[in-house]
């Protein structure tokens, strides 16, 4: 709960702390400068600025003794949160676990019940708050009633300090963990019988020796028992050494909407016209988690009027509803102070942005979140933040094929940050600020504008724009008005010119001007010496970068990647020691001058703190004199992050030996955890990239590379979880097969890589050598273009048991798509042969565009979303035939021409019969002539959409 006797008091004194000592630094670093004056008037200066920094921390410590026991009694109460509620194994609600969940309900199950026979014994449900966790293992322990001699379900609670225990369906009792210890002792030592074991609700990492002090839990199932652990966060599971983890999903709306009416007790007749509209926006607005849709439910019982159910919708979930609040506040009060600090900073990005890792992390550090210590850096910090927040569920990544690292912040619980938040941040317009309430940190949105920020909101640290509209009035009001900035994020903004005025921002730390319209900075952001973070990322227009950048001593990033037209490039980089993210670093075409086009190699030689490099213009880079020489990555033993890029000029004016000298002079050290080389054309690969230097590589991406024929064994890089090759072909060297798989006798190639994209490939023959018990962990395959000789899906890829994501482009030649067990997702487009699809037995979304000849989709029992686009007025022969198939559409969404859609929208049409029996239809006419231009036609059982192609029943 917010803290409201602090409110006024705690944040005034932090933040006059954060200036009193922030004056200091600045000015006497301001005095360290000024070499000219003489030692009376430094010494004179100096006592003065100590006299008045004494009198301000005293002040301080005057609050602060004020403020402090009320402070230490609101942190005891906040301790006592979140009461434990009685999660005991019975199942009365399977309802609330879906269609998806009850698939994967059922595919557990079969695992658990092999159990020793397949070497696994030990399973994990891992999902975010609310999500279901619970209800899915109350499902496994009933349905495993007659499977084991003796079934035990342990309850952990919140705080970790009292366990609940049941046999079978007889509660034991309840009792702090060593009492219980002692109960669960004589049952799990008792080799008689075979024991499955559930422990819902596992926080702690020691928790096994916590709560049971028994074997470990391997040598607890030699013995034929089976544990199921059901937690929010996945590496408590991999510290107990569980391998096989399945990770609930949100409900789906269809799942969703069922749950809501029927916790709503709404009749089928009820459940109809606009109520269903604001049913499933109730579902959306609850981000898909159970416990949110269903506390929702019981509030709507009893209300059938239109009006009702909206001003439920209108609501603020989890202001309103303390059965909410308190159990997302269950996870939050687990977290550590630091962790609190950033999942409440998150909730300033607007709904539904993606949050770049990048990004967050630098904000974080630019708002004093971390203090520097010689064991960790500021950033290693920030990312072990960031990815304990992935860990728990409470940020989802976002898939990166394609993209940056990013994660997404569900609606909910970005709902509970900016509640828990209040007394702190502010987002929404700034007019509907407070007169009383002063913020700390402010997210411009809902089509605010800075110049109605408040006179007095002086004390504001973070200004977010995302976008919104910005003035020349609003530069001005940021330059006067907001001297206390430490993040000023422009990003996306109409910004063309920024003043001379930006140096009166003295404590700024952090400024984004990525994708804004500027042509040059004021040399006066040389004054600026607390800035940390410069992003100038895909500034299409800007033309120079002043000679004084180079004086930022404190910069630890500078980003300059997407800026074509950057010649004017006059700071060195010699005296930027602290950074530690380069992105844009354009060699000099001559070594010999620096003539503003880009940097000398040598002067990269003293940031020794690098951890993310990216080098652009390689192919020009003079291989003359002793510049190159100069350059000795291998001695950067921080840098984790490495791209090294080609002009995409045409290779045949290229010089390939060259180039080939240069990249074999950028030699990384061994830690090197990810690295792209994109539109390389030297005749052979350097020889560092093999799997013997760079042993800890996690990602690799080979993009537009000539080379062809001397890539290492990749599926010997033990540590590989993604790869990406696009347009660079494997071809075998002088007939060697295994030069992608390596030693014949390795048992298994690839053994922890998880996404594998292939692009614009020749062929997939080479990738012929894999085995069937290679890329055991790949979840997500994409193939995007293979010109010959792919039939059928290869017998590697059906031999992948995780498998659950695949996506199909421009494989011309394929035929057939089969025998993948656990596939989930298909997406194909431009498969002109492709004929069958069948046997995906756990196939639950399909999606087909531009494949004419597909005739026969079989084997997909659990199919209930498809999406297809056509070009002809017919419905392909498979879907025709759907009401003989033994799977049942939820979804159907057609893209197709109007004469097509006119034969589907309506009950007297000619395809009605076949598509009737789907719940949601979405139709989609696409306008030939417009090349893209589309306008959407919803059907919907009762639809209430307002568009004029709606086709309403």
């Amino acid at each position: 709960m917010p803290t409201v006797p602090l409110q006024p008091e705690l944040p005034t004194a932090t933040a006059a702390a954060a200036r009193a000592l922030n004056d200091d630094r600045r000015t006497s670093w301001r005095l360290l400068l000024e070499r000219n004056a003489s030692s009376v008037c430094k010494c004179c200066r100096e006592v003065g600025i100590r006299y008045k920094a004494a009198n301000d921390i005293q002040e301080l410590n005057k609050k602060l003794e004020r403020i402090t026991p009320t402070l230490l009694q609101e942190l005891r109460r906040e301790d006592q949160t979140g009461q434990n509620t009685v999660a005991a194994p019975q199942l009365n609600e399977f309802i609330t676990i879906g269609r998806n969940i009850a698939n994967e309900c059922d595919n557990l199950l079969g695992l658990l019940l092999q159990g020793n026979q397949a070497g696994q014994c030990l399973f994990a449900i891992v999902g975010a708050v609310g999500v279901g966790k619970t209800t899915f293992a109350r499902k496994i322990y009933q349905d495993t009633r007659d499977k084991f001699g003796n079934r035990l379900w342990v309850h952990v609670s919140n705080d970790s300090r009292y366990l609940r225990v049941w046999l079978g369906e007889r509660f034991l009792g309840r009792g702090e963990t060593a009492e219980q210890r002692e109960v669960l002792r004589g049952y799990l030592n008792d080799r008689n019988s075979r024991l499955l074991l559930v422990i819902d609700n596992m926080w702690e990492e020691n928790g096994w020796n916590q709560f049971l002090g028994t074997d470990s839990p391997r040598d607890f199932c030699r013995r034929g028992n089976t544990v199921l652990v059901t937690t929010r966060h996945e590496r408590v599971a991999r510290t107990m050494g569980i391998a096989c983890c399945r990770h609930i999903k949100r409900l789906s709306e269809d799942d969703g909407w069922l749950l809501l009416r029927t916790t709503a007790n709404l009749r089928e007749t009820e459940a109809t016209g606009n109520i269903q509209d604001v049913g499933r926006r109730i579902v959306q607005k609850c981000s898909g988690l159970p416990i949110a849709v269903r506390t929702i439910g019981y509030h709507l019982r009893g209300k059938t009027r239109e009006d009702e159910w909206d001003n439920v919708y209108s609501d603020d979930f989890v202001g309103t509803y303390p059965e909410i609040r308190n159990q997302i506040d269950a996870s939050y009060m687990k977290l550590s102070y630091l962790l609190k600090r950033c999942f409440l900073y998150c909730s300033l990005y607007p709904e539904g942005f993606v949050i770049e890792k990048q990004c967050i992390m630098q904000q974080w550090i630019a708002e004093g979140f971390f203090s520097e210590a010689q064991s960790q850096s500021q950033e290693e910090k920030a990312e072990r933040c960031y990815q304990g927040l992935i860990d728990r569920c409470l940020l989802l990544p976002e898939d990166e094929a394609h993209g940056v690292a990013g994660a997404k912040m569900l609606n909910l619980f970005r709902s509970f940050a900016i509640y828990r938040s209040q007394d702190e941040n502010y987002v929404s317009d700034p007019r509907n600020i407070g007169g009383n309430f002063k913020p700390w940190r402010l997210s411009v949105t809902n089509g605010g504008r800075v110049e109605d920020i408040p006179d007095d909101a002086t004390s504001l640290r973070s200004l977010f724009l995302f976008g919104s509209q910005l003035s020349e009035r609003g530069l001005g009001v940021i330059y006067t008005k907001l001297t206390s900035l430490r993040a000023l994020d422009l990003r996306d903004t109409q910004v063309e010119t920024i003043s001379s005025n930006l140096e009166r921002l003295r404590q700024l730390r952090y400024l984004n001007l990525s994708n804004t319209r500027i042509r040059s900075l004021p040399p006066s952001i040389g004054n600026l010496t607390m800035l940390q973070f410069l992003i100038l990322k895909n500034c299409q227009f800007l033309e120079s970068l002043p000679r004084r950048v180079g004086r930022l001593k404190k910069l630890r990033s500078l980003d300059i990647s997407g800026t074509p037209v950057l010649n004017g490039i006059q700071c060195e980089l010699l005296q930027l020691t602290e950074l530690s993210c380069l992105q844009g670093f354009i060699p000099t075409i001559s070594a010999a001058q620096n003539n503003g086009h880009g940097w000398k190699f040598e002067e990269l030689r003293p940031l020794g703190n690098l951890r993310s490099l990216q080098m652009l213009k390689l192919d020009r880079a003079s291989v003359s004199g002793d510049d190159l020489g100069q350059l000795n990555l291998q001695e950067k033993l921080h840098l984790r992050d490495l791209e090294l890029w080609c002009s995409s000029a045409d290779p045949q004016n290229r010089n390939r030996e060259s180039e080939q000298v240069v990249f074999e002079a950028l030699k990384p050290a061994q830690r090197l955890v990810s690295l792209k080389i994109a539109n390389y054309c030297g005749n052979r690969f350097p020889s560092w990239l093999s799997n013997s230097h760079l042993t800890v590589l996690q990602r690799l991406t080979l993009d537009d590379c000539l080379p062809s024929r001397d890539l290492p064994p990749l599926g010997q890089m033990m540590n590989l979880k993604f790869l990406a090759i696009t347009a660079s072909d494997i071809i075998p060297n002088g007939g060697n097969n295994n030069q992608l798989r390596g030693e014949p006798s390795r048992d298994v190639a690839f053994p922890l890589l998880e996404q594998l994209v292939l692009g614009k490939m020749e062929s997939l023959e080479p990738w012929s050598v894999l085995r069937e018990t290679d890329l055991p962990m790949l979840r997500v395959f994409h193939l995007g273009g293979c010109q010959r000789g792919l039939i059928s899906i290869p017998s590697w890829l059906q031999s992948c048991r995780e498998l659950t994501s695949m996506k199909i482009q421009h494989a011309e030649t394929l035929q057939e798509i089969a025998n993948l067990p656990s596939l989930k997702e298909l997406e194909v487009d431009s498969a002109s042969m492709l004929q069958t699809i069948s046997n995906i037995c756990r196939l639950e979304d399909l999606k087909i565009s531009n494949c004419p000849h597909l005739e026969a989709v079989n084997g997909v029992l659990l199919l209930c979303s498809v999406h297809i686009e056509l070009q002809t007025a017919q419905l392909p022969r498979w879907l025709q035939q759907q009401q003989q198939q033994s799977f049942k559409l939820r979804r159907l969404e057609i893209t197709g021409t109007e004469e097509l859609l006119n034969r589907c929208s309506s009950p007297f049409a000619q395809f009605w019969s076949i598509i009737q029996d789907a719940a949601d239809h979405v139709y989609e006419i696409r306008n030939e002539e417009a090349r893209g231009d589309s306008s959407f036609m919803c059907l919907q059982r009762d639809c209430v959409c307002p568009g004029p192609g709606c086709f309403s029943v």
